[in-house]
């Protein structure tokens, strides 16, 4: 049995602290004052309900806003926050952090890179940060406290930064998930599918969310051969970044999406029930775009590898939307590594080069 604090109190963070204390470990579930009300009604409930492929309830040990008591209450720290939160977060939760109290972040996109970086600034040093390959789960989460898990639970890649302390993080946080190492964090971070089906996908379908008034389903009525097509063309140019890392990529979401695509495959009943993107501010957009697209280019344009079809997507969004997010999303130079190219990739990012 573990302690953990999870800091985020989203579907994820809810669906989290559901499954773990479900599983036995205590639970800290905290986010900052702003979301002071949403934590006050969860306290209020006092339980989560778990549906989908997932079934149960969990009851966290407690539910607050006060960051400082959950954290020191806490063996292990998992976040659970969106990517435009990260200097945020990092912020929020620096002043508790200790070398004893591991850091794990949910879908990080890169995030470890700013943790560790504002942790050493703050004269946090030796903390062990690092980030899963995506999301945990699927979910969604509704006004009564039910999360509704969208696949079946499965294990995780799992990366530190900097990567030599990769297999630290596995052994820390092994007893709450089932994790594989990965070498590198640009592995999790791109190895999901989030990198290739978000962003096209609501390309592909601007007119109807737009048009839907905030009830258009992506997984429902956005996929088609052609989506389909355009998915498997963006996992090719993945692999040839891979390739570059002489990492091994997930195989491609064409066989995921024909299964969404097929009405009687049961196997994606509560994920093709998933809602949204309703809008162009929807985080399929104005998360994955800047925080994990534009990351993905710049590690690409510094490897030297050419992804045409990545970087039209993120022109046609930045067009579409009126936001140039390369400029001022998470790449190389806007994190100060503008003259980390070529195999200076490798030795700086992979943990094989340690």
């Amino acid at each position: 049995m573990k302690k953990i604090a999870i800091v985020g109190c989203g579907g994820t963070g809810h669906a989290l602290a559901a499954i773990l204390s479900r599983n036995g470990h205590k639970v800290y579930l905290t986010d900052g004052p702003q979301y002071q009300t949403m934590l006050e009604k969860s306290r209020e409930i006092g339980r989560i309900r778990l549906t989908g492929t997932v079934s149960g309830v969990g009851r966290p040990e407690s539910i607050t806003p006060d960051i400082g008591a959950a954290l020191s209450q806490a063996e292990l720290i998992i976040v659970c926050t969106i990517s435009t939160r990260d200097e945020e977060v990092a912020q929020m939760i620096c002043p508790y952090v200790t070398p004893e109290k591991p850091i794990l972040i949910s879908a990080g996109n890169g995030a470890s890179l700013i943790f560790h970086r504002i942790f050493e600034q703050a004269g946090k040093h030796n903390i062990l940060v690092g980030e899963t390959g995506g999301n945990f789960f699927p979910c969604r989460l509704s006004e009564d406290r039910t999360a509704t898990i969208g696949l079946p639970l499965s294990p995780q890649k799992i990366a530190a930064f900097p990567p030599k302390n990769t297999p630290l993080l596995t052994a820390a946080f092994q007893e709450i998930w089932d994790f594989t190492p990965a070498d590198s964090i640009l592995c999790t971070a791109f190895d999901g599918p989030n990198l290739i089906c978000h962003m096209a996908g609501t390309l592909l379908n601007i007119s109807k969310i737009e048009n839907s008034n905030g009830t258009f389903s992506l997984f429902q009525e956005g996929i088609s051969p052609g989506v389909i097509n355009l998915l498997d063309a963006l996992w090719q140019e993945k692999c040839r970044v891979f390739q570059f890392f002489d990492f091994e990529p997930s195989p491609s979401p064409r066989k995921m999406f024909e299964g969404i695509l097929d009405p009687s495959n049961d196997d994606y009943r509560y994920f093709r029930e998933m809602d949204g993107p309703g809008s162009l501010e929807h985080r399929y957009i104005t998360e994955d775009a800047p925080y994990l697209t534009c990351f993905f280019i710049s590690i690409a344009r510094a490897a030297g590898i050419p992804v045409p079809l990545f970087e039209s997507m993120t022109a046609l969004m930045s067009a579409v939307t009126g936001t140039d997010f390369y400029r001022e999303g998470r790449t190389l130079e806007n994190l100060g590594l503008g003259d980390v190219t070529g195999r200076k990739l490798i030795s700086y990012f992979c943990s094989s080069a340690c």
